[in-house]
């Protein structure tokens, strides 16, 4: 996917791992996922395929939840992408050139 940022820059999305990529869930979901992740856990069956589709369930229903959301590099501007509407744009309320929010937490630990 490539995005044309509202300040010219291109926003390119072939590969994972971007420090300018990332996903959002609402609220209203977060709870429900948390509780799907727990059921998994607790319920997937002694067995390795039990396992493994206890985890296949909760990667669909995380794709199913997310909206991904993108960071430009130049202006700070953000793009959500719903399944439903397509992108929405969001611009900060100050410049925010070379700031990546969206960049690993990890880091920060």
């Amino acid at each position: 996917m490539k995005i044309r940022c509202r300040c010219g820059d291109i926003i390119v999305d072939q590969t994972d791992f971007h420090s300018n990529k990332g996903y959002l869930i609402s609220d209203q979901d977060y709870f429900d996922f948390l509780d799907a992740v727990d059921n998994a856990i607790e319920n997937s069956g002694p067995t390795a395929k039990d396992k493994e589709q206890a985890v296949m369930s909760i990667r669909y229903l995380i794709g199913e939840l997310q909206k991904t959301v993108y960071q430009c590099f130049t202006c700070g501007r953000m793009y959500i992408n719903t399944k439903e509407n397509g992108l929405k744009e969001f611009t900060t309320g100050e410049h925010s050139q070379g700031s990546s929010i969206l960049s690993s937490a990890k880091g920060e630990l």
